[in-house]
């Protein structure tokens, strides 16, 4: 699996934990050791991507979102890749 990301941090500096946060996917609930279907798992990321981009989804953003999320990962991991490469939107 390959991430873009915007800056990459040192590999000498000690890793940051990264604090649990809440994810609201709609549709969606995740229950404890339960395995994720490829399209939920794709879901999950598409929504965290989207928030980091600052967009807020319309009722039909939700249902493109879904249609995405059915692709294979490359597809997906290239829609992050665009998302990510955006400017923020605050």
């Amino acid at each position: 699996m390959r991430w873009r990301a915007r800056s990459r941090p040192s590999p000498r500096a000690t890793p940051a934990r990264t604090p649990v946060l809440p994810v609201t996917v709609p549709g969606f609930t995740a229950e404890p050791g339960r395995a994720l279907t490829p399209a939920d798992a794709h879901r999950v990321l598409l929504h965290c991507a989207l928030d980091a981009a600052g967009i807020r989804l319309t009722e039909a953003d939700r249902q493109a979102v879904d249609d995405i999320a059915a692709l294979d990962f490359r597809a997906v991991n290239s829609v992050i890749g665009w998302l990510a490469a955006t400017p923020l939107r605050g």
